[in-house]
């Protein structure tokens, strides 16, 4: 089993900040598409080419971050001749596999900049977002129990536990690399830590007599 730390910003894989949500002890997750279409008699690039779109939303425990196993793939959608809206930073799941989706406990996600497609202020946009998302999880129409084979449904873990729409927290989440044990990544970070130091050392050393640091 591979070990991420979280703790420190020199294992944070370069772009790759994503946005997800948070919900009282739990996080908003991905179930699968609602929607698809062929767009046989539709205009434009979509023409001809199935389209998928309406995540279906779910609730599953956060992870410890101690790992990267929130995480799904991005799916080339264009690569194999389907249609994907990317045009509100919507994160393209794999659309095939719904038996999966309801037992892989990934987390619902949006690219970093989705936030800007709702408003230009990110609390306006945040405050759209949860409330989409408010919406989806709460509605009593939307034949969750079916959906989760007769389990215990979103609304009903809202219920019990009388959580609000004031407990959903859009937020930013990041990958990290990855090692295949902690003492590894304590001898990296170590190595790192020395390097800086002694980085440090050498500027001090350029600076003049007397000049505080």
């Amino acid at each position: 089993m591979s070990y991420v730390c979280t703790t420190s910003y020199h294992f944070r894989i370069d772009e790759s900040e994503l946005l997800y949500m948070r919900f009282g002890d739990w996080v908003v997750s991905f179930e699968g598409y609602d929607y698809q279409t062929d767009n046989d008699k539709t205009l434009g690039p979509k023409r001809k080419k199935r389209e998928f779109f309406g995540a279906r939303l779910g609730l599953t425990s956060q992870c410890d971050f101690n790992s990267n196993d929130w995480w799904s793939p991005r799916y080339d959608f264009d690569g194999y001749g389907l249609y994907f809206d990317d045009s509100y930073g919507d994160y393209p799941f794999q659309p095939n596999c719904h038996e999966y989706w309801q037992n892989a406990d990934k987390y619902m996600l949006w690219e970093a900049h989705a936030w800007k497609h709702r408003s230009d202020s990110f609390w306006s946009a945040k405050a759209i977002m949860e409330e989409g998302v408010w919406k989806q999880l709460t509605n009593p129409y939307n034949n969750l129990a079916q959906r989760w084979n007769g389990e215990t449904t979103p609304l009903e873990i809202i219920k019990a536990q009388g959580l609000t729409q004031s407990d959903l927290h859009l937020d930013k989440i990041y990958l990290y690399q990855e090692f295949d044990s902690k003492a590894e990544c304590n001898e990296v970070h170590k190595d790192l830590t020395v390097a800086e130091l002694q980085e440090q050392i050498k500027r001090i050393k350029k600076l003049p007599f007397g000049v505080g640091l």
